[in-house]
């Protein structure tokens, strides 16, 4: 069975492929049992910080096509051109809680940002590849719409698509940008 969708996937067409490339890596996500905790840790011991701690809502949410509301805490900290992500799920049914109970906390995904994040979901349906999780955080005047992949069975991981939008807008945030933000973040936060 696997190997058959193993060949599924290398008989994608070559727009198709065009069409699924990836940028560089931009966040790396973590599930944590407490963000909280897991922030302080990695910033007094590593020095990797400073985080940025945020409860949040998903609104316009599907896990796995079903319509859910999730509810969170994250953790957010730019280290060099790539945001880490810590992930703890106060209520609702997701991948995310899904993870911590089979594997305990860890590396959840890898992101990557892109512009047009429906026509990339596009190019996935024609792959064969499904979306697990898809719905829409919003940061005052910011909205991140974000889909999580179903790449585990073959790469051990999820890949996520991350779409920043100002108002109807879809921008970019160089890493500098994000990581001035986050500093920002962590000095109102506190």
């Amino acid at each position: 069975m696997q190997e058959q969708e193993t060949l599924r996937a290398l008989q994608v067409s070559e727009t198709v492929r065009k069409k699924l490339r990836l940028p560089v890596i931009g966040q790396l996500g973590f599930v944590v049992r407490d963000t909280d905790e897991t922030a302080r840790y990695y910033e007094q011991v590593f020095g990797l910080g400073p985080w940025t701690i945020m409860d949040g809502e998903t609104t316009d949410c599907t896990n796995r096509g079903k319509p859910v509301t999730i509810r969170g805490k994250i953790g957010i900290a730019q280290v060099g051109a790539v945001q880490c992500e810590l992930i703890q799920i106060l209520e609702g049914e997701s991948i995310h809680s899904e993870f911590l109970q089979d594997r305990g906390e860890g590396l959840h995904h890898i992101g990557f940002y892109v512009r047009d994040i429906e026509a990339r979901l596009e190019a996935c349906k024609e792959a064969g590849i499904e979306v697990l999780q898809k719905g829409k955080i919003k940061q005052g005047p910011i909205t991140i719409d974000y889909a999580y992949l179903d790449t585990v069975s073959i790469g051990g991981v999820v890949f996520e698509y991350i779409q920043y939008r100002l108002g109807p807008v879809p921008v970019v945030l160089p890493p500098l940008l994000m990581k001035g933000l986050s500093r920002l973040g962590a000095m109102t936060m506190k």
